[in-house]
């Protein structure tokens, strides 16, 4: 046999070999840590890089020191994993309303992605955030940055999936530092990234704050990130009125809401989940001293009761991006034969409604 064949075989067999090996949709998120409480991880720092965004000016990495923000790699014309990755990372955003948070999102497609394109791209998907940056790329830095994120960006001869590339996003702290890796079609990474992400920021403001005398309890419950959720249905538990409300668990018990109760869901929020909510919330045990958690308490207690109070969650299914999500009366939505389907944006409702049958089908399945 010809020895030049030979090796073009067996270079070929190795790269096809690292091309299943390396595929970043087959990666495996780590395990998470055993202690709520315990500091993130310091893994490496993120790469520097300078690209232009949606807007069409040039953003670079030292634009993002001193802020938490969130990184996924994605492309406008992909039709398999991005339109979920994307999804999902709308609903970070509306979960994580921190305003020092940003979001960035690599594109790994150089020839298509314009900022024009990518401007239209998140009008699309969310038109009012103004924290997302869409990153158009060129090709030698691209794959510099995916390296230095620790993953690959991969050219096919698929024409349905044209572009391999990364399904997790990145958690990244004010100093550059990658803090946290997490799997997009992990539910519980998912969750993990968005208690992560609270418990990041809420680090920060303590390292920054200390025990700060002259801060009231509702400017602690304001810097701390806590009205970010509370103050939204969709994603925490309304506290306007708690002090002595009933409170539906998940486990389907239930408890009066004293101040007992009240402090042990702040320093221990996943011995007793709410109804209709995910364990997303980090503790603070760590993150206040016992008088600020006390000044945090007495404000709870002296929030009146608002109409906010009767919001009912529901934990569904999104059909189109098939993602669970907490749905409410008055989220996106749409009837097909008799059933009500529920969306986790309108861009998912909108592609329901275009070809209900799909997707109702598919839910089916």
């Amino acid at each position: 046999m010809n020895r030049s064949f030979v090796w073009i075989a067996l270079i070929s067999a190795i790269a096809a070999a690292l091309v299943v090996l390396l595929a970043p949709r087959r990666e495996r998120a780590g395990p998470p840590a055993e202690d709520a409480n315990e500091e993130l991880a310091k893994l490496w720092d993120a790469p520097q890089f300078e690209f232009a965004s949606q807007a069409g000016r040039a953003l670079r990495h030292d634009e993002l020191r001193g802020q938490v923000w969130i990184a996924n790699f994605i492309f406008t014309q992909c039709t398999s994993i991005c339109p979920t990755m994307t999804a999902k990372m709308v609903q970070l955003q509306r979960s994580l309303n921190a305003p020092q948070l940003r979001f960035v999102s690599f594109s790994v497609d150089p020839q298509n992605d314009t900022p024009a394109v990518l401007a239209n791209y998140a009008r699309e998907w969310s038109p009012a955030e103004t924290r997302w940056w869409l990153l158009s790329t060129d090709g030698e830095n691209l794959l510099r940055v995916a390296k230095g994120f620790g993953v690959t960006v991969q050219p096919t001869d698929d024409p349905a999936d044209p572009i391999l590339h990364s399904n997790r996003f990145f958690l990244v702290d004010p100093r550059g530092l990658i803090r946290g890796a997490y799997i997009s079609d992990d539910d519980e990474a998912m969750e993990r990234l968005v208690s992560d992400t609270n418990r990041l920021l809420a680090q920060e403001f303590a390292n920054s704050v200390g025990p700060r005398a002259d801060l009231s309890g509702e400017q602690l419950f304001l810097a701390m990130g806590c009205a970010g959720c509370h103050n939204n249905p969709r994603l925490g538990p309304p506290l306007e009125g708690v002090l002595g409300r009933a409170v539906k668990l998940a486990d389907g018990g239930e408890v009066r809401a004293d101040e007992a109760y009240l402090r042990e869901s702040i320093v221990d929020p996943l011995a007793r989940i709410v109804d209709g909510y995910r364990g997303t919330m980090p503790s603070y045990a760590q993150l206040m001293s016992d008088e600020q958690l006390g000044r945090v308490i007495e404000h709870l207690k002296s929030l009146e009761p608002s109409a906010a109070e009767g919001a009912k969650p529901t934990l569904t299914f999104d059909p189109v991006c098939e993602m669970e999500i907490t749905s409410f009366d008055d989220s996106p939505s749409a009837e097909h034969e008799g059933v009500r389907y529920w969306f986790c944006c309108e861009h998912c409702q909108e592609k329901f409604l275009a070809d209900p049958a799909k997707y109702a089908k598919a839910r089916k399945q």
